[in-house]
């Protein structure tokens, strides 16, 4: 799922609808093309709805996978989304979001590109930090104001959308200069590196480790390759591939033993996933470990 979508806002219609929510076995569809029950929508129109979860965290899910708002987390929807909206738990669940009419065009990109203008580029999550207490307060005066007074003048609505939006922009910039990953995320990925490395003498496959974990296969591959940099299967075939070298250059182990011990059956398979992972053939390390180890030697003998 594309966790960045660049959003040129070109004009500020209303804040339509905004709301603080306690409910329990929360659970709805979500479809913000166009206006939808707000009217007819100008030409680019569309619900941004930004807001925050306070209490059980919030899954998203469409057809590109799942995505898994944190509490004290911000999220934001961009126009012409369209999510499957359930709480994690059934228990009670608390949130506060904001939704803003907008003339906008907008696109998805894979990845964070610093706001220019007026073009804005978000990510559907900000986790919790300093920065986002500050734009939590922000949402849920808007949302107070909106569901206690009548009338709003429309200065005011622009001015507090485009000091959220401010804030926001801040925010995600702070966010991809520091690579902030949420707790809830890191926690996830370090279940599945244990997993790993406890069942490494196993077949393994992405879904296997993200069943162990708790969550999707989808949500897993994304959440593993933000955090660790690594796509999740090539981390998996990376650390069997290291271990079966400390079989070899310890115990003795050939090739094919090696591999039989950490899943690995077919033999020309592990040559060629070694050869594209460490850029040369299992001769040809073992030939250069060789070359060093005598080096080393050689070393030692100068020095004594």
């Amino acid at each position: 799922m594309s966790y960045f979508t660049e959003l040129k806002i070109l004009s500020f219609e209303r804040c339509a609808f905004a709301h603080s929510l306690a409910t329990t076995d929360y659970h709805y569809n979500l479809q913000n093309e166009g206006y939808g029950v707000y009217g007819q929508a100008p030409l680019g129109g569309g619900i941004l709805e930004i807001g925050f979860v306070e209490q059980n965290p919030v899954i998203l899910s469409n057809d590109d996978g799942e995505i898994l708002i944190e509490e004290n987390s911000i999220f934001i929807i961009p126009p012409k989304s369209r999510f499957s909206v359930r709480s994690l738990t059934p228990d009670l669940h608390r949130h506060t979001t904001a939704e803003f009419l907008i003339r906008c065009q907008s696109r998805r990109v894979e990845e964070f590109q610093p706001a220019m203008g007026k073009t804005v580029t978000l990510p559907l999550i900000i986790p919790p930090c300093p920065a986002t207490t500050e734009i939590c307060s922000l949402i849920r005066a808007i949302a107070r104001a909106k569901t206690t007074q009548s009338e709003r003048s429309y200065f005011e609505e622009c001015a507090n959308f485009m000091l959220l939006i401010h804030k926001l922009s801040a925010a995600v910039q702070a966010a991809g200069q520091t690579g902030d990953v949420s707790p809830g995320n890191r926690r996830y990925c370090e279940r599945a590196k244990s997993y790993i490395s406890e069942n490494i003498d196993r077949r393994l496959t992405v879904s296997d480790v993200a069943n162990a974990v708790g969550v999707s296969k989808n949500y897993l591959t994304n959440v593993f390759s933000g955090s660790e940099g690594i796509p999740l299967m090539e981390y998996i075939n990376r650390s069997k591939l290291s271990y079966m070298l400390e079989l070899i250059r310890r115990y003795g182990y050939t090739l094919i033993q090696a591999g039989e011990h950490v899943g690995f059956t077919d033999a020309n398979y592990v040559s060629r996933i070694f050869k594209r992972y460490y850029g040369m053939t299992l001769t040809e390390y073992r030939r250069n470990e060789l070359f060093r180890e005598s080096q080393d030697s050689i070393k030692d003998e100068n020095n004594l």
